[in-house]
């Protein structure tokens, strides 16, 4: 066969295919991070941009306070927008928080909301928030929007801004050393002139969020039926994303979940008895802003917010503030500061005429509302994670966590527990 000949190409108009030596995937790889990251920033800059001229153009079409000035975003919240805003109108600068609810959010909840958090002003609740009419007399603002999985209406409501600085969270909470007590005391304080505030609130046909239920029931009938809405909450993550470290905490604890269910459900004779009210439900160290000397100067995030038993709203307070998220003492919860909390509480019932200070069979089921705020926590937990399969599964499991830590630490201690709170 004849040797062919050499020909030297004309690689200008070829394209060239180079060896691929690790140093060359190495490169590419930065390369595409580095894209990846670029398109990631531009982007949330588009989300931003979005987001400021969905605002101003309800501060400024929707509202008569002015002109939007300034824009910042508030976080820390797991289910709406918040944002700080700067508005000026006749030479005066305002400072006002806007918020833009969950896409889908249902307008019967935010209704009760609204319109309590304006007779818990207009009653004394001076350290709350208020929503503020729009130039239409409602309290909030939809717009139409076509998102990818169809169109829904966001929702906008503008409400006065709260003075202080966000402290404490709801992770790290008061249970934690070095916490002065005047931090939990007042805030006991400030629940009973929450309470005292919205004595006489009636709701009409409206009722709040339930968490899980659409429909307008107590807590207490909520944690009776909790084991079967787990069972069907067990359904969802299997359609979602099937087996995972969240369904397998989920799996171990069901049965546990159950008892304790049943173990804290009050009997409905003496449920019955209690004091019901508007209550925040979601009393925690996150919702509050505090002064220089840490005491609670301004409370919000009502948006949980629904008519319950006063009893309940202490217990899930209990819960949410005395017991540690510390890896080594995760559950533990600081008893003689929930006691102090509690007779606080009754202190300060002292001050307004129109509230009552616990009875004594409301004294006698402290434990079960207790134990009934952990379940509740794990009924935010675990239908968060029904709802949206993108979320992550090990912050998710976490949570549950602690709260099953929580369940089990209380549990164990319940005749210590209930002494202590015999002292009130």
């Amino acid at each position: 066969m004849e040797k062919e000949k050499f020909f030297t190409l004309h690689t200008e108009e070829m394209l060239e295919y180079r060896p691929f030596g690790a140093q060359t995937l190495v490169t590419l790889d930065g390369n595409l991070t580095a894209a990846a990251d670029s398109l990631g920033k531009i982007a949330e800059s588009i989300k931003e941009g979005m987001l400021y001229t969905q605002i101003k153009n309800v501060v400024e079409n929707q509202y008569d306070i002015g002109r939007l000035v300034g824009m910042y975003q508030m976080f820390g919240g797991y289910v709406n927008l918040s944002f700080a805003i700067y508005t000026e109108k006749d030479g005066q600068r305002q400072t006002w928080m806007i918020r833009k609810y969950k896409k889908g959010k249902e307008l019967g909840p935010l209704l009760f909301e609204h319109k309590l958090l304006s007779y818990s002003y207009d009653h004394g609740f001076s350290i709350g928030c208020r929503p503020i009419p729009a130039k239409d007399g409602r309290t909030y603002y939809t717009e139409k929007v076509q998102y990818p999985d169809g169109e829904f209406e966001d929702v906008f409501a503008i409400f006065n801004f709260l003075d202080g600085v966000s402290t404490y969270s709801w992770i790290g909470n008061w249970a934690d050393e070095g916490i002065p007590a005047n931090v939990y005391l007042t805030a006991a304080h400030n629940m009973a002139m929450f309470h005292s505030s919205v004595q006489g609130f009636d709701p009409g046909e409206l009722h709040g969020d339930n968490i899980m239920d659409s429909e307008d029931i107590l807590v207490n009938d909520l944690i009776a039926k909790f084991p079967e809405t787990l069972k069907r909450f067990r359904k969802v993550y299997a359609e979602n994303s099937g087996e995972d470290v969240f369904t397998e905490i989920f799996d171990d604890s069901y049965d546990f979940m159950k008892e304790m269910c049943e173990k804290s459900t009050i009997p409905q004779a003496d449920y019955d008895t209690m004091m019901k009210c508007a209550c925040q439900c979601d009393f925690h160290p996150a919702n509050f802003k505090y002064d220089k000397n840490h005491n609670p100067i301004s409370s919000f995030d009502y948006d949980m917010s629904k008519m319950d038993s006063r009893l309940f709203e202490i217990g899930l307070a209990l819960h949410y503030c005395f017991a540690s998220w510390k890896s080594a003492t995760n559950g533990v919860m600081d008893i003689e500061r929930a006691r102090a909390f509690v007779g606080e509480y009754i202190k300060a019932t002292e001050d307004y005429d129109n509230l009552e200070p616990l009875t004594e069979t409301e004294k006698k089921y402290l434990y079960e509302v207790t134990v009934q705020g952990s379940l509740y926590d794990i009924a935010w937990c675990t239908s968060a994670y029904s709802y949206d399969a993108t979320l992550d599964p090990y912050e998710y499991l976490y949570y549950m966590q602690h709260l099953i830590s929580s369940l089990h630490w209380i549990d164990d201690h319940k005749t210590e527990f209930r002494e202590a709170m015999k002292t009130l």
